[in-house]
């Protein structure tokens, strides 16, 4: 799978991986504000942004995808590595296959446990709506942003969908490979790895949401990461990256270069 991906700044290599419905882009405004002591290297996971398609979606596949990048990559030292949610647990998958390849490593709101039962609804909902909204009857982004407005009212919820269309000849469709996503949804939200009696023995940085309940302490992490740190970022949910930006650049640049 080569994946599509953007590169940002100079320096130490750093992979970002995004989460579920994301893409590279919005992690852009957290690559400027480390280009200038980073690589910056923002793929899009397989079945999302501008990355290929795939029937296959799980932890051992997308972790493979992105061992696939950094071979590919030739960089001239090992990365550091960045996940949010969805990108998070790729990162544990890959961190506990193969620790070899990285250097340090951030995990952003997201814990090793299955979140199927708990934390469903609103990705059932996103689901649903993309299976059963006709894009193809719409002739504007215009159109298309105030028919998602009738559904979803809040302007994140919007801008997920927005996102992820794309106009071509025949008219609007989208990115996302929402078929596949809601075939394999419970993989996608539930444990990161295929290996369960592996640790990573390394220090690891887990960052929380102050607002969010996907990590509830330092006990749920610590069977795989028995080094996990944990840390708290204040005002902010799951959503770090677009609510605190700033102080989710300086916890990451933080722990990456002391």
């Amino acid at each position: 799978m080569k994946l599509f991906f953007r590169t940002i700044g100079e320096g130490t290599p750093l992979i970002i991986l995004h989460g579920l419905w994301g893409a590279s882009e919005n992690w852009l405004p957290i690559a400027h504000l480390l280009e200038d002591k980073f690589q910056v290297i923002l793929p899009d996971v397989r079945n999302h942004g501008q990355s290929p398609h795939d029937e296959a979606m799980n932890y051992e596949v997308m972790s493979n995808d992105i061992i696939e990048l950094v071979e590919n990559l030739k960089l001239p030292v090992r990365p550091h590595i960045v996940g949010h949610s969805m990108g998070g647990k790729i990162v544990m998958a890959l961190l506990l296959k193969r620790p070899e390849l990285v250097n340090r490593a951030v995990v952003v709101d997201i814990a090793p446990v299955s979140y199927s039962q708990r934390d469903g609804g609103s990705h059932n909902r996103i689901i649903d709506f993309m299976a059963n909204f006709d894009l193809s009857r719409l002739h504007s982004r215009e159109e298309v942003k105030e028919a998602i407005q009738q559904h979803f009212r809040t302007e994140r919820s919007q801008q997920l969908f927005l996102k992820n269309i794309k106009k071509t000849s025949s008219g609007f469709e989208w990115k996302i490979n929402h078929q596949v996503i809601s075939k394999h949804f419970d993989e996608i939200s539930g444990c990161p790895s295929s290996h369960p009696n592996n640790t990573y023995d390394k220090e690891i940085l887990f960052i929380k949401g102050e607002q969010s309940n996907l990590i509830t302490g330092t006990g749920c992490l610590q069977k795989e990461f028995p080094a996990a740190r944990l840390i708290e970022l204040p005002q902010c949910g799951h959503w770090i990256h677009s609510e605190q930006p700033e102080k989710l650049a300086q916890a990451i640049r933080n722990f990456l270069i002391e």
